[in-house]
């Protein structure tokens, strides 16, 4: 257990240390880091299932204009991990993703305040004509600081955690455990909705219920429909079908 709590700090830390995003951006989503996290705790199959359903919860998730809904990274480990720790079945990673979130977003505010103070510093050195000094100083006290906030309590959380969260779920109410299971229901739908309202369109939305018509009632798998719509996407694109730019005359 020791190996897997100090693999989930690193992968706590790295995922909410922003120059991952020079790598990859996938390691802010729960489809990605709450698989690594499954496999550090050697639960890759209901780890992946949990992530999946913490992903499909936060499919609209977004920080625009300055405001953070949710620390998406943070629930991703956070909620995986406990998942695994607890034994609870994967549907119930949302109720345990969604309060880590919230706790991630004042993380979040914290790392960024305390990094205004090495940028300052960075500034300081790039003055001086020091661009070693300064790009040090933009990557690590911030990575030191992501793994004091986010990686030691993940650490904890793997560590400590199995037997007080078994006993804590084996305490849990049955009547609380089934509302919390319509909550986790209702999350991914949540996050649908969130995400048709994003991008829905009298030209694309026909293909989400197409999509949905093809999984459900023609049990298609997911390579399956993705095939068809990769097809669709090529034949409609060399049609100029999705095309939103306004027709005209073309200019002479």
């Amino acid at each position: 257990m020791l190996i897997s709590a100090i693999l989930v700090a690193i992968i706590s830390t790295v995922c909410n240390w922003w120059p991952n995003h020079l790598i990859t951006r996938s390691w802010l989503y729960p489809i990605w880091s709450g698989f690594l996290v499954a496999l550090a705790m050697g639960e890759p199959l209901v780890g992946m299932q949990a992530a999946a359903y913490i992903n499909l919860a936060y499919l609209g998730w977004i920080t625009a204009g300055g405001t953070m809904p949710g620390n998406l990274p943070v629930a991703a480990v956070f909620g995986t991990a406990m998942t695994i720790l607890s034994g609870a079945d994967p549907s119930l990673a949302v109720t345990f993703a969604v309060p880590f979130s919230l706790f991630g977003i004042l993380t979040f505010q914290l790392t960024m305040s305390l990094n205004a103070l090495w940028v300052h510093r960075a500034e300081k050195f790039l003055d001086n004509g020091n661009i070693t000094a300064m790009r040090m100083m933009n990557y690590i006290p911030s990575g030191i600081l992501n793994f004091i906030v986010t990686g030691i309590p993940a650490f904890i959380l793997v560590y400590f955690g199995a037997g007080p969260m078994q006993q804590l779920l084996d305490a849990i109410p049955d009547p609380f455990v089934s509302a919390m299971q319509v909550v986790g229901a209702i999350m991914p739908t949540l996050g649908i909705a969130m995400l048709i309202s994003f991008m829905g369109s009298k030209k694309i939305m026909p293909f989400y219920f197409l999509g949905f018509i093809l999984a459900v009632y023609l049990n298609l798998d997911i390579m399956a429909v993705t095939a068809i719509a990769a097809v669709l996407g090529i034949v409609f694109y060399n049609t100029g079908f999705l095309d939103t730019k306004p027709k005209g005359k073309e200019p002479t």
